[in-house]
């Protein structure tokens, strides 16, 4: 009999997150259980930290987790960085600030097809909604599928990396392109913990993925998704408003 290969690798991207880590990680040991080494691995990619945070997860010495410390330009080419040097066959990223929920090793039998991407939802820290179910081209103009949602194959993510001059949205851009030309495939699980409280998406914007997006829509699905992207602002606002006035 053959040792079982690994299937998968949750690359954690940090920088200065030592104090952060610890609860990211036992959330990671419990939802995985004897998966964890065996079925799953776990790269925390960090940026050269000087919080402790390489001695800390490094002293740790469990199975199947492993830090790789070296300069990045930011969090995109910090998991570019981790996906070319990826050993499995599928590849998850979990921030350190969110923690894994129990169903997410439910999916890890469904992962059988490396020509699609499989995605589930994530739970929101603030409020414990649940976000957001299954994803549409004409939904993805209004909204995207959290990175911590997504399993993809990781070849393929390899052979599109994320494009770092999106500082902030370039996971959004990278399932634009991405959903344009492969199956994403919805599973029914809520698979993270999501932090939607204080990341770096709610206090900047990315101001060039805001310029781009138009283009992208344009280029993956065509002129009528041009249209939808140019007005998918104003038509949020609305929205919102319109949500407000009637609570």
């Amino acid at each position: 009999m053959t040792p079982e290969r690994p299937l998968l690798t949750i690359v954690i991207p940090t920088y200065q997150a030592l104090d952060l880590i610890p609860q990211c990680i036992d959330s990671i040991r419990a939802a995985l259980g004897c998966s964890l080494g065996s079925t799953v691995l776990v790269t925390v990619q960090d940026g050269r930290s000087q919080d402790g945070i390489v001695d800390y997860v490094r002293n740790l010495a469990i199975p199947g987790i492993t830090i790789a410390s070296e300069q990045d330009s930011g969090i995109y080419d910090a998991m570019n960085k981790a996906v070319q040097q990826a050993s499995t066959p599928w590849i998850y990223f979990l921030g350190a600030d969110d923690q894994l929920l129990p169903d997410f090793v439910k999916v890890l039998p469904l992962l059988n097809d490396l020509s699609a991407i499989y995605y589930g939802s994530v739970v929101f820290t603030s409020d414990r909604r649940r976000y957001d179910g299954r994803f549409s081209p004409l939904k993805l103009v209004f909204r995207n599928i959290c990175h911590q949602a997504i399993f993809y194959p990781t070849r393929l993510l390899a052979a599109h990396p994320y494009q770092t001059k999106y500082s902030i949205k370039a996971d959004w851009a990278a399932n634009i392109i991405l959903m344009s030309s492969y199956a994403f495939r919805y599973v029914d699980y809520s698979v993270a913990l999501y932090n939607n409280e204080n990341g770096m998406s709610r206090m900047h914007e990315d101001v060039i993925f805001n310029s781009d997006r138009n283009r992208l829509f344009r280029h993956a699905f065509g002129f009528t998704y041009y249209l939808l992207s140019a007005t998918a602002p104003l038509i949020t606002r609305i929205y919102h408003r319109l949500s407000r006035h009637q609570r």
